[in-house]
């Protein structure tokens, strides 16, 4: 069964498919392009690409070393108080200039370059995975109205079915062939099926003002066709290796360990500290003794550098475990949602069979009640049971879209060229 939704923004169905041999149909319910409008501003979107830009100038930082030069200076003044000294002069002014700086040594350079890149693969990384999130929750909110409208639509015409009994009874009482309380039956049926219109009215304008007000957009209304469920191709297998194949939850496990494996390299190559060169030069008796020298220095490590060493091999080792962790979930995760879009699929068929079914049983009914057989109640429960089962049918349907549409998206099969751009 098809019904006719307002739509916040037009539907387009456009099936494309990917590898011929995989036979995937991609019914975009949402236009790519819309689906960027409507994200363009997203505070979610903008924040991940603030952080992101955070990130690339950290990781920019861990490149470069952490040490400036420094400049330094004294200044003396000499008293001979026994009037050793130049020319009628007691005192010596004196001073002493030079610059320094600490050097990084090899292996430490080394493991901060690998943390840069790390951290910069992190955080590109984590910006794909909010932009997945944000279409995730606008997708979520549509399907969410979508699913309050169906069932609008659906007591919308319960209520011209029920109106159709309180006449056709109305028409028996006035023969004598019903008594006056299958009228008042049919009444009460009319006015509680109002009652439902009216809850099912508000809560699909809620669910649309949750999803403007949300995601705004200045796109006009328009009226289109849900259409039908696509099936699923391909076998659990498939599905399940194009959803690990560039994984986001799994990839960020992954730069989280190389990360991790810099830190240790960097901790234990900081066992050794860091020296310290410097030159300068001075001027001392009267200006009479010119110096220039070299200077160095360096740090005698201590057991806190070994402690330091030791607490990030075991932080990698810890990532490393949530990476295995993580991905055994992400696993379990794509099986589950390509299970669900399976399943979600075969339930609409047979609810759309059952409603069918049921819709043609309250159309008999109705008939038969008109030509004076059967009673009220019979009639009644002939089209609570249609609505049942289309109200079953209509929650199924957006069901397979939902499910299909995670599972497209997870698969990387969703606008990949956005989504899942190519990184160098």
């Amino acid at each position: 069964m098809k019904h006719v939704y307002m739509l916040m923004f037009p539907l387009l169905l456009s099936l494309n498919a990917s590898a011929a041999e995989t036979e995937v149909s991609v019914p975009q319910l949402l236009p790519e392009g819309l689906a960027r409008q409507l994200l363009a501003n997203d505070p979610e979107i903008a924040s991940a690409e603030s952080t992101l830009r955070a990130a690339q100038i950290g990781a920019e930082q861990q490149r470069l070393s952490p040490y400036d030069w420094v400049a330094r200076g004294t200044y003396q003044r000499r008293d001979y108080r026994n009037g050793i000294g130049s020319s009628g002069s007691a005192n010596s002014n004196e001073w002493n200039v030079g610059i320094e700086r600490t050097v990084r040594l090899p292996a430490k350079v080394s493991a901060d370059q690998a943390n840069s890149n790390a951290t910069n693969a992190l955080a590109l990384l984590q910006a794909q995975q909010a932009r997945r999130q944000a279409v995730s929750g606008l997708l979520d909110a549509w399907f969410d109205w979508l699913d309050a409208d169906a069932r609008k639509s659906l007591l919308l015409r319960q209520q011209i079915a029920v109106s159709d009994n309180v006449t056709a009874v109305r028409k028996r009482v006035r023969g004598g062939d019903a008594a006056q309380l299958e009228q008042q039956l049919a009444i009460a049926e009319l006015a509680t099926v109002q009652r439902q219109v009216s809850e099912a009215s508000y809560l699909a304008s809620s669910k649309l003002a949750k999803l403007t007000t949300r995601y705004p957009a200045s796109t006009v209304l328009t009226a289109r066709e849900l259409p039908a469920p696509v099936p699923v191709r391909n076998d659990a297998t498939w599905w399940q290796s194009q959803q690990l194949e560039s994984n986001n939850a799994v990839e960020v496990a992954q730069a989280q360990v190389d990360i991790a494996s810099a830190e240790a390299r960097r901790a234990s190559a900081d066992r050794l500290p860091d020296p310290t060169f410097g030159v300068f030069t001075a001027s001392e008796a009267y200006g009479n003794e010119r110096i220039i020298g070299l200077s160095a220095s360096i740090p005698l490590g201590s057991k806190r550098r070994s402690l330091e060493a030791e607490r990030t091999q075991n932080q990698l080792e810890s990532a490393r475990l949530n990476r295995v962790l993580i991905e055994r979930e992400q696993r379990a995760a794509s099986l589950n949602r390509y299970n669900a879009a399976i399943g979600a699929f075969e339930q609409w068929q047979l609810a759309q069979k059952t409603a069918s079914l049921m819709a043609e049983n309250a159309k008999l009914t109705q008939k038969a009640y008109a030509l004076g057989e059967g009673d009220i109640q019979q009639l009644l429960l002939a089209r609570r049971q249609a609505l049942s089962a289309a109200e079953d049918e209509s929650n199924a349907e957006v069901t397979a879209h939902r499910t299909y549409a995670d599972l497209l998206l997870n698969a990387q099969l969703l606008w990949p060229d956005w989504l899942n751009p190519k990184r160098e």
